[in-house]
């Protein structure tokens, strides 16, 4: 009870100094729980980026055999038991003729639960959330054919009756898309029943999501046997490795987010310690009373220790809930960024408040371990002993050994002794170890050891630059020198202090953009589609295309479509929604189609298949045709042409990142699955020579920046005299994606720079109280000559210097920082992108700090400089 009596009274006799310690905690706590939400923020918002354009599907199971088989929903149960299965959902899709000898795709989904549709653009109305009910949601070109709106209805026709829809929302897709198959999006049990009434569970395709970091592979090999066993005919297919190696390189921003959290808490505890360590300085001479007058060792000892997680508890409690405020004032300024919303880290509030009062119990331990070792005599004059001058080269040994510690860890012998042990340096509770081991003991003793170089640091550049400022700041040398020389450590704890922010900043946005703008982005396609399904353009009227203006020089291509035993042309690709089996091949310019086009050798190199295409008689199939028809590079196919039959040799496999992209934003899997299943690409001379075309129907092309579909339309039509041409414009599609890779670098840039600002308020505390704690000093100079004028520089100076200590430091730091950060990376994802520094924002960073220190000791050197001496001698020993 004397001693809650006692701590109560310290408290509400020096309010000043309580309260900047607790805002000192409460900053610093909040650092830690804005910096972890904020990159938890990021990581849903890149996820979801990821989802909306490669789609959210790791694996699906689909029918394989021949006719219209179907899968039991009976095996969803069974996948969802599987522990990495994060979802199974089952869809049953179907194609009808909604109108005569007109195709649509109709698509059983239980909703809510089936949520990839929902990155759909709706144009009107809005998504059903039921799996059953007699309403539908379609895309905008089935509206216009059926002349429906959302209110309206329209008959499903089936075998022996018909099914009346409700829409509730219409959806837009391409039109280029859109006009090839449209589609209606229905309650799955309202389609099973109506599609198979005496067996209604029925499904066409199970989609699964894993969790983060499942092996994929493993998930197959266990499965394809089960299903084998089940059904023969049930196939597993896995997402493109594509999107398996960006979820994989998504990893990096967690392990990013917790390296930020972990650092912000070391940021955190330098702020806590120096703030409550100076706290205890300044009392020393009101412990040495309390031992005057008869309080044991051991009194003091807990009295300092109790005020100290008092203070703790009253600044987690303030700095949690500000913390979460900062991320929520910055998802309202940056609605953009936080497209996914804010997601509170619990492990990182957790993390900042038992951190906190970890920091406070060792920070009121220290000084109070120092005070009861004092005796009376000694503890009454503090101020009075002398500063330390000595070059400190213990403390300089000591933290560089520990700064060695993480890459010893990361980078250092573990390989080599691993390895001498015979033990796999890439299994993975050795990559888990690396990665826990830097967390746990790496980033610690990297942040203590630059603690203790702080002070060599602060002895270093107080000798090299003092000089330089006492010239510029018109003051004596000796009096520059002073104020960090007889404090070195109050200095030292000062600089820490700033450097964790620089440092954070530093390594985040270095290893932040380093990682994503490594991402290799699917946006290399063309800018336009242009059709003329009525008459093709001969070579002339292609040519007079080719030079209108607004498209770009060399990227305008013909393509020719044939479908042997359908036709040439546009109606040839419409005809192949109706037979989905038939081949289909494309006819293109081997050069400009891999200029335009990325493609992805699985088999074979861009290289070697442009020269065997140019040959004549070769092709280039797609994955899934490789898949189906069991054909690889070299093999050979035989296609139907007007002179009989002709053998093509295969020159490549590939795959298309621009259709995964447009596959997973517009919900086009099983259509896709079809169509490319059965396309092949040639070259514009075979489709003429083999085939008999003459001019072509579809053309692709880049345009310039700015230019206008409808208007180079127009133009397009006024060259050749053309009607009834039409154009598709998918650059929007490439604006989405890469705005929103922008919008991520944004965000990663954002959550960094607020770090930043939330240190520094922790830091203006602890250079307000540092001040505060010098008045005596400053009244013992003024008493000997010093004027009000050159008081305000040596404190401008002080704080000066302590900003330039701070960003050699922290760049120092932040370089340390990023290479382990890189080294972890590799080290557990395997994933070591090229190095982007991002210099601007590095150089915002170190003005930042030393704006910070600078306007820290503005209004108190402002202060100090306006008090009598007197006052100042007063002001020395009630702080005492």
């Amino acid at each position: 009870m004397a001693l809650l009596k006692l701590t109560i009274s310290n408290l509400t006799t020096r309010k000043t100094r309580v309260a900047l310690t607790v805002l000192a905690i409460a900053f610093s706590v909040s650092l830690v729980v804005g910096v972890t939400t904020g990159y938890k923020s990021i990581e849903a918002a890149a996820f979801k980026f990821l989802n909306t354009y490669l789609g959210s599907i790791d694996a699906q199971i689909t029918f394989a055999g021949q006719g219209a088989g179907h899968i039991s929903e009976s095996l969803l149960p069974q996948i969802h038991q599987d522990s990495v299965v994060k979802s199974a959902i089952g869809r049953l899709e179907t194609e009808i003729n909604l109108i005569p000898m007109h195709r649509s795709q109709v698509k059983g989904i239980r909703r809510p639960e089936d949520r990839d549709v929902e990155k759909l653009n709706l144009e009107s109305g809005q998504w059903f959330d039921t799996s059953s009910g007699n309403v539908t949601v379609i895309d905008q070109v089935l509206a216009e054919i059926l002349k429906v709106k959302v209110g309206d209805t329209f008959n499903l026709p089936g075998v022996t009756s018909h099914l009346s829809l409700k829409v509730v929302g219409i959806i837009h897709k391409p039109e280029f898309l859109a006009r090839q198959m449209q589609t209606a999006y229905v309650p799955l049990e309202t389609l099973q029943r109506f599609m198979s009434p005496t067996d209604p569970h029925q499904l066409t395709r199970i989609i699964i999501s894993f969790y983060p970091g499942t092996d994929a592979d493993a998930f197959a090999k266990r499965w394809t046997p089960k299903l084998e066993a089940i059904n023969p005919q049930y196939k597993l297919s896995l997402s493109k490795d594509r999107r398996q190696d960006m979820a994989k390189k998504l990893e990096g921003l967690s392990a990013l987010s917790t390296m930020g959290g972990a650092v912000s808490m070391l940021a955190a505890t330098f702020i806590v310690f120096s703030t409550l360590s100076m706290g205890v300085t300044e009392r020393q001479r009101t412990l040495a009373m309390l031992r005057a007058i008869g309080a044991y060792r051991s009194q003091l000892g807990w009295l300092v220790i109790f005020e100290g997680i008092l203070l703790a508890v009253i600044g987690v409690a303030v700095g949690v809930p500000l913390g979460l405020l900062w991320v929520k004032i910055l998802a309202i300024k940056y609605k953009a960024l936080f497209s996914a919303g804010v997601s509170p880290s619990w492990n990182g509030i957790l993390f900042g408040a038992a951190g906190s009062l970890l920091a406070a119990l060792i920070a009121s331990f220290i000084p109070a371990w120092q005070a009861m070792r004092t005796s009376a005599l000694e503890a009454m004059s503090p101020l009075a002993s002398p500063g330390v001058t000595g070059i400190p080269w213990r403390s300089a040994l000591v933290g560089l050994l520990l700064t060695a510690v993480d890459p010893f860890i990361l980078d250092g012998p573990t390989d080599f002794l691993l390895r001498a042990f015979n033990v796999d340096p890439h299994i993975i509770w050795v990559r888990s170890f690396q990665f826990y081991a830097h967390f746990a003991i790496g980033l610690p003793a990297m942040m203590t050891g630059f603690f203790l170089l702080a002070p060599i640091f602060v002895w270093t550049l107080d000798r090299a630059l003092s000089p330089l400022i006492a010239v510029l700041l018109g003051l004596r040398l000796a009096l520059v020198r002073q104020q960090l020389s007889t404090a070195v450590w109050r200095a030292a704890g000062t600089c820490a202090a700033l450097m964790v922010g620089l440092s954070v900043l530093v390594a985040m946005q270095t290893q932040g953009h380093s990682m994503i703008e490594g991402w290799q982005l699917p946006t290399r396609f063309p800018d336009l589609f242009i059709v003329s399904p009525f008459k093709p353009l001969n070579d002339e009227e292609i040519a007079k295309v080719a030079k209108v203006s607004g498209i770009r020089p060399g990227q305008f291509m013909p393509m020719a479509v044939i479908s042997p035993g359908l036709g040439n042309g546009f109606f040839a690709l419409a005809g192949a929604a109706l037979v989905p089996d038939s081949t289909m091949f494309f006819g293109v310019d081997p050069d400009k189609a891999f200029d335009m086009m990325q493609l992805d050798f699985l088999e074979g190199n861009p290289n070697d298949a442009k020269a065997l295409l140019k040959k004549g008689h070769h092709l280039i199939v797609t994955e899934e045709f490789r898949e189906l028809k069991g054909l690889h590079l070299g093999g050979h196919l035989t296609l139907a042409s007007p002179h009989g039959p002709i053998d093509y040799t295969i020159a490549g496999v590939v795959t298309s990142p621009g259709l995964d992209v447009m596959v997973g934003l517009y919900d086009l899997g099983q259509q896709f699955d079809q169509r490319t299943a059965a396309s092949v690409f040639g070259t514009y001379a075979d489709a003429r020579r083999d085939f008999d075309i003459q001019g072509a129907e579809f053309f692709v092309a880049n345009l310039d920046i700015g230019v206008q579909r409808e208007a180079l339309l127009k133009r397009v039509k006024e060259a050749v005299g053309k009607f009834g041409m039409a154009a598709y414009d998918v650059r929007q599609i490439k604006y989405k994606i890469t705005t929103g890779l922008h919008d991520l670098l944004l965000l990663v840039t954002v959550i960094p720079l607020a770090a930043l600002g939330i240190a520094s308020l922790g830091v203006t505390n602890t250079i307000l109280a540092s001040i505060r704690t010098r008045s005596w000093q400053f009244g013992i100079l003024r008493s000997i000559g010093v004027t009000r004028s050159q008081l305000l520089r040596l404190v401008t100076a002080e704080a000066i210097l302590l900003g330039l200590v701070g960003v050699a430091l922290g760049l120092v730091a932040g370089a340390l920082l990023t290479i382990d950060a890189r080294g972890l990376s590799a080290a557990t994802l395997g994933y070591n992108p090229p190095l982007r520094i991002p210099w601007l924002m590095i150089n915002i960073g170190i003005a930042a700090v030393l704006l910070v220190a600078f306007l820290a000791s503005l209004l108190p050197s402002i202060g100090v400089s306006r008090r009598s001496p007197l006052s100042l001698l007063q002001a020395g020993r009630a702080a005492s």
